[in-house]
């Protein structure tokens, strides 16, 4: 059997907040490609704060991070977030309709204009969403605003998918739905992962 391939390496990795008591302390967490990593702590244990460092939206403290076998300073992790997209618990508001949202995120991707309704309706097949994509943030449920959400993210076909309680706010149907989706929806797709 072939070893996993490392994505994200996380070595004695420490992490506190000038204001108050918190702090995460030697950390070492190893994330592979093809494989669904959950994190499980109470309520103020630094979850979200975890979540935030691996998706590259706080800095560390201490320790080494490695991305694709490529350690991370401070100073470039720009070119390591383009190819990890984070969803945090609560998902910003979008305006306008969807399909547009979507069409402007392919474009920031670099999606060739003549190929962006071929690849936008492949993924909205797949999720589930084509018939919500003429629809405005506020005309859909929860569950639906995380899978848009979700096919926005999936646009840039991340090598990381980072999701901070993605399922919180959702009944168990919904849950359950959203969370065999998406481990079918990997599990057909390589995202582009080595």
């Amino acid at each position: 059997m072939d070893q996993p391939t490392s994505i994200w390496e996380y070595s004695n990795v420490s992490k506190s907040y000038s204001a108050g008591r918190f702090e995460l302390k030697n950390i070492n967490l190893n994330i592979n490609a093809g494989e669904i990593t959950g994190i499980v702590g109470e309520n103020g244990n630094g979850k979200t704060t975890l979540l935030r460092v691996v998706a590259g939206e706080l800095d560390v403290d201490a320790g080494e991070i490695q991305f694709m076998g490529s350690t991370i300073e401070s100073t470039d992790w720009r070119s390591f977030k383009e190819q990890i997209t984070y969803i945090p618990q609560r998902i910003p508001r979008w305006y306008g309709y969807l399909r547009t949202n979507l069409v402007f995120q392919a474009s920031i991707h670099g999606i060739p204009s003549d190929e962006i309704d071929t690849q936008l309706n492949l993924l909205l097949d797949e999720l589930g969403l084509q018939e919500y994509t003429d629809l405005k943030w506020s005309e859909i449920s929860t569950g639906y605003r995380l899978r848009f959400q979700l096919a926005k993210m999936l646009i840039g076909k991340p090598k990381l998918l980072v999701l901070d309680e993605p399922i919180a706010n959702l009944d168990i149907k919904a849950q359950e739905k959203f969370l065999t989706d998406l481990h079918d929806w990997f599990r057909t797709k390589n995202l582009n992962l080595p």
